[in-house]
C-alpha cells in the first residue's frame, strides 16, 4: 500500500521543487516533495476523486479521465501548475539557466497533462486495474465510461529535449488503481 494525500486535503502550497538533477536513469528531473505539519512526502502521492474514463489509447499510453464533476480537484491541478511555471519564472536563473525570460515562454515549454476538466496520465497497457469483485485486469480493459480511482505519483518536472528545444514534464506515475 501506497501512502497518500486524500485530493480533499491536498494542498499545493505544501509542495516544494529542488533544482534539476541527473538521475541515476541520466534524465534531468527536479524532485517534488510534499510538507505540511504532519507528512513529509519525498514525492506527491494524491488519492484521486472517483473519475469516469473518457478513452484509453494503448498507441501512445495515455489514459483521458473526466475531472468535471470534482471542479476543486481541476483547481488544484491547475493550480498546480502555475505554481510550477511561476516558480521556475521566479527563480530562472537557477532553475534553468536563463535570463529575463518571459512567463510565457516558460509556460509554452511544458508538456500539461490537464486540459480544461480532462486529466491525461501516462500508464503502460498492462498496467493493473483492481476490479470491484477483487479480480485483476489491464488499464487497456477499460472502456469508456467506467468509473476509477487512482494513486497519482508525482515525481518532479522532468527536462525533455525536442529536436533543439526544451520542454518539460510533469514526471508522473500510477502505481494504483480501482475500478468502482
Amino acid at each position: 500500500m501506497i501512502l497518500s494525500i486524500p485530493h480533499q486535503v491536498f494542498d499545493v502550497s505544501n509542495i516544494h521543487l529542488t533544482n534539476f538533477i541527473q538521475d541515476k536513469y541520466g534524465k534531468t528531473i527536479a524532485r517534488l516533495s510534499y510538507k505540511d505539519k504532519l507528512i513529509d512526502f519525498h514525492d506527491v502521492s494524491i488519492l484521486s476523486p472517483p473519475l469516469r474514463v473518457i478513452d484509453y489509447n494503448p498507441d501512445n499510453s495515455r489514459l483521458r479521465l473526466d475531472l468535471s464533476e470534482f471542479i476543486n480537484f481541476q483547481i488544484k491541478m491547475s493550480t498546480l501548475y502555475e505554481y510550477l511555471i511561476n516558480t521556475l519564472y521566479i527563480h530562472q536563473s537557477s532553475f534553468l539557466n536563463y535570463e529575463n525570460v518571459p512567463q510565457e515562454y516558460i509556460r509554452r515549454m511544458f508538456y500539461f497533462i490537464i486540459d480544461g476538466s480532462v486529466l491525461s496520465l501516462y500508464i503502460y497497457p498492462t498496467a493493473i486495474v483492481m476490479k470491484p469483485s477483487n479480480v485483476y485486469s489491464h488499464v487497456a480493459d477499460l472502456k469508456t465510461g467506467d468509473v476509477i480511482r487512482c494513486i497519482i505519483r508525482l515525481q518532479g518536472i522532468s527536462q525533455v529535449t525536442n529536436r533543439s528545444d526544451l520542454r518539460l514534464r510533469l514526471h508522473h506515475s500510477v502505481p494504483s488503481m480501482w475500478q468502482l
